[in-house]
């Protein structure tokens, strides 16, 4: 589900969705090591975090008007809030994400797919 930019708590449907993967968030790390590090051994400390990225797959649905809505949103670079709910647990996962691309594919001999990439920016809310 995702939220546009001029309504930022009424969630639409995302239609066709068929598969979802959350890339691993990273926490940056600096180098610390000196001249007094025991043994030379190199020495770190943590910094800021990257929350990642959200990939999904659907099945292409050219007059869909929430995969018109995406793409008017990637054209505009906001970032919109956006929730993951599954279908069998409802757990969900809420966080705001910018559409990064929009990669369509048109095989012969199957179902045209449409490949979202979402960059998560902030934290990511798990309940």
């Amino acid at each position: 589900e995702f939220a546009t930019v001029a309504a930022l708590t009424v969630f639409t449907t995302l239609q066709g969705a068929e598969d979802y993967k959350f890339s691993g968030d990273k926490v940056a790390t600096s180098k610390t090591t000196n001249m007094l590090s025991a043994s030379g051994v190199d020495t770190f400390i943590g910094g800021t975090s990257d929350p990642g990225s959200m990939d999904v797959k659907c099945q292409l649905l050219p007059a869909d008007a929430s995969q018109l809505a995406l793409d008017v949103i990637r054209l505009a670079g906001y970032p919109v809030n956006m929730k993951l709910v599954s279908a069998i647990t409802g757990a969900s996962r809420a966080f705001s994400g910018i559409v990064e691309s929009a990669s369509v594919d048109y095989p012969l001999d199957k179902v045209c797919t449409i490949s979202y990439k979402f960059k998560i920016t902030g934290p990511v809310t798990l309940s």
